[in-house]
């Protein structure tokens, strides 16, 4: 037996977006890149996603951030639709880097990929980055330790 909506009931994409102080995407896939992008939201990540504070004004607080480290197949990763993807989140909707200082311009942050052994056997760019250095600025940007410079 399902239970049936009630009205004032939490709803959870609602909830986890309004628990979170940052978002990670770790690995984003091809397919879920391109849900994002273009707005699909049909299941409970996509749908967080699609309901994040992107102003911060909603919340009454700071404005929130993804991180996301994109991890595909080398030739996936160097396709021209997930170069457009990838300029949508970082030129869009994505944090401007100035001079090394991160301004709070955009919610997205894109944790570029690495060349290392992926996992179907190829060499080339489209691996996650290590998620020791994930970690690392999760922690910076909650503001855990101090920045690298």
């Amino acid at each position: 037996m399902t239970e049936s909506w009630v009205r004032g009931a939490g709803i959870l994409h609602i909830n986890l977006r309004k628990w979170a102080h940052i978002l990670v995407v770790a690995p984003l896939s091809a397919n879920t890149l391109a849900k994002v992008v273009n707005g699909i939201s049909d299941n409970l990540l996509t749908n967080v996603i699609r309901a994040w504070d992107t102003s911060g004004f909603v919340d009454g607080g700071a404005r929130k951030r993804i991180l996301v480290a994109p991890a595909m197949n080398a030739a996936m990763w160097l396709q021209p639709i997930t170069k457009k993807q990838i300029l949508v989140l970082d030129k869009e909707w994505g944090v401007e880097a100035d001079a090394g200082n991160l301004e709070h311009q955009g919610w997205f942050e894109v944790l570029k990929p690495i060349e290392k052994s992926l996992a179907c056997g190829d060499v080339g760019v489209g691996g996650m980055m290590e998620w020791t250095h994930i970690v690392k600025i999760i922690e910076q940007r909650l503001g855990l330790v101090a920045p690298t410079k």
